[in-house]
């Protein structure tokens, strides 16, 4: 079923991105570039109930409108730096110290994804996409606390077979307004489909909410 649901996924995707490059030939004049930054709020779904981890959303992106299937469809894709994980407060039973954990996701991710924009005005516009993502985390590292205090940090946290896989894939979508053409703020979430915890019997799944705010040329 794993095996099926990541060659649907994969497929999906590899169509999806066809379709980014050849309507880019095609609609070279409607093709935006340019960058956005924001804010991760992540919280793993599995076998932990975490806490939520503030982390970084920061990279580059493109938008190509076809007008030749509808006005205001398009296509958007981005190649960001996504910082992902999460926190973990606990008591131990012998002396009642308070510790907590935190884990640190850093991904590379390509998300590909196919949207709508509507114009209010000439100034305001109103978007949503939605669409697959893949990943790579490229490092990560895991601190924990006592008291308040660090006592352990651990950069090493893919190659243990108890540790992470580096490769993530999943869906997201988008939704925001667009200024004068130019400034776009957005909220967006995105969900792992991939189990990324390399123990067999620990469920590791990536979800994270963000708020971004960008600029198109």
């Amino acid at each position: 079923m794993k095996v099926k649901s990541l060659f649907i996924m994969s497929k999906l995707f590899t169509l999806i991105s066809l379709l980014c490059i050849t309507s880019t030939f095609s609609y070279a004049q409607n093709f935006r570039y340019g960058f956005t930054g924001g804010v991760n709020l992540s919280k793993p779904m599995g076998d932990i109930e975490p806490q939520c981890q503030a982390g970084l959303l920061l990279g580059l992106k493109g938008e190509l409108g076809i007008p030749s299937v509808t006005k205001g469809f398009y296509t958007e894709f981005g190649l960001y730096l996504s910082a992902k994980g999460y926190k973990m407060f606990y008591a131990t039973p012998v002396n009642g110290d308070e510790r907590h954990y935190t884990e640190n996701l850093n991904y590379l991710v390509v998300p590909v994804h196919i949207g709508y924009k509507i114009e209010c005005s000439k100034s305001v516009s109103l978007f949503a996409n939605v669409g697959p993502y893949a990943g790579v985390a490229l490092w990560g590292k895991h601190k924990s606390y006592r008291n308040g205090k660090k006592f352990h940090t651990e950069s090493d946290i893919f190659s243990d077979k108890y540790g992470y896989k580096r490769f993530d894939w999943g869906c997201g979508f988008n939704v925001g307004v667009e200024y004068a053409k130019h400034f776009q703020l957005s909220f967006g979430a995105d969900w792992s489909l991939m189990n990324v915890s390399k123990a067999n019997d620990y469920t590791y799944k990536n979800r994270s909410f963000t708020f971004s705010l960008g600029y198109l040329y």
